[in-house]
């Protein structure tokens, strides 16, 4: 090999190796940006727990997990059709799920619904990452069981998004539970990193690929392969799947649980697709369609004031506007969604009158 062909290899050599470390170095920074708590107290336009104590009283909680306190709420305490133990999305907390959460609580469930790490009420300055779902959520299924929260009752999961696949992947600790109904949820972690990043990023996103991975395996182990589809099928419980056919989050036709539906033999897995217009995305279809429309309506009147103000709208203002907001009108869950994970819920913990 002459001398040319040796300094082009070495210099080939050299940029691939910098490339690699420099994408591992960017990569890594980014996901630690993205994983950071994400932390809002101003006022809203969701549901607090404020706004739903008088009709729903609740019990603060808090478990251990890794040196963190994770914190939560019991709601419908004297209920006894079965415990629901809610997962979160990311970047959210269990507060932004109030109405769904008290539309069970009416319906004779007790709920039990925590914050993740770096959520919330609960401990930490991250979410950790992706990988990280299940583990709290089995945690959390622990605690409620040695705490005496679930008091000889059927404990049946749920969640959405990061959640949806928290409690989908959480089966594969055959942790004794009923069922689970698992919204708008991904596969495995990688599929959704890949498709988030594959969205700002483009098709330059699959060069970084296998560097996503090596960070996803040196933070999680074994548990950043913990596969929800895989999960489901092979614990054979009852699962209910349901997705936005118009999710422009977690990609029906991409990084989806629902993509993975053919590699899945569980025969009590059941599908749901939500296609109506306007109500078809990451959660659009969790509320009526009148309440979409008045959240809209307020929200474009926020924009509208904050663009009057240059972002920067008095104090006096905003609190006006936010007393002015009918929260319970703009938060009213989707009686047709209620009405299917009741009713899923009820066949999980083989209720009489229950219809699989």
């Amino acid at each position: 090999m002459g001398r040319v062909a040796k300094i082009g290899i070495a210099v080939v050599g050299a940029l691939a190796l910098a490339f690699c470390i420099g994408s591992y170095i960017v990569d890594r920074q980014a996901l630690d940006e993205t994983y950071a708590r994400h932390t809002d107290d101003g006022p809203t336009m969701l549901l607090r727990d404020a706004d739903v104590a008088a009709e729903h009283p609740f019990a603060d909680v808090s478990f251990e997990l890794d040196g963190q306190t994770l914190r939560g709420h019991v709601y419908g305490e004297s209920n006894d059709r079965g415990l629901v133990v809610f997962r979160h999305g990311i970047f959210s907390q269990h507060q932004d799920y109030l109405a769904l959460i008290t539309a069970l609580v009416d319906k004779g469930w007790k709920v039990f619904a925590y914050d993740a790490i770096g959520c919330g009420e609960s401990d930490g300055d991250s979410v950790l990452g992706f990988s990280q779902s299940p583990i709290d959520v089995h945690a959390a299924v622990q605690f409620a069981r040695e705490s005496g929260m679930a008091d000889g009752l059927p404990i049946v999961l749920f969640g959405h998004s990061w959640g949806g696949y928290g409690v989908a992947a959480a089966l594969s600790y055959d942790d004794g539970v009923a069922g689970c109904v698992s919204m708008s949820g991904f596969d495995l972690p990688e599929g959704i990193i890949l498709e988030s990043t594959a969205a700002e990023m483009g098709a330059l996103a699959y060069t970084q690929l296998p560097f996503l991975k090596l960070i996803e395996w040196q933070d999680f182990g074994q548990d950043a392969a913990r596969s929800a589809a895989r999960a489901i099928d092979e614990s054979g419980l009852p699962v209910l799947v349901i997705h936005g056919a118009g999710d422009g989050t977690v990609r029906l036709d991409g990084s989806s649980i629902m993509a993975r539906r053919d590699s899945i033999s569980n025969p009590k897995v059941r599908y749901i697709v939500k296609d109506e217009p306007g109500r078809d995305g990451h959660n659009t279809y969790f509320y009526t369609a009148e309440s979409w429309e008045y959240f809209g309506e307020c929200a474009q009147e926020l924009s509208a004031l904050q663009a009057e103000y240059d972002g920067a709208v008095p104090q006096a203002q905003l609190d006006a506007f936010f007393a002015g907001v009918d929260k319970k009108r703009a938060n009213t869950a989707d009686p047709v969604l209620i009405e299917q994970v009741d009713s899923f819920f009820a066949y999980c913990v083989g209720e009489d009158n229950a219809v699989s």
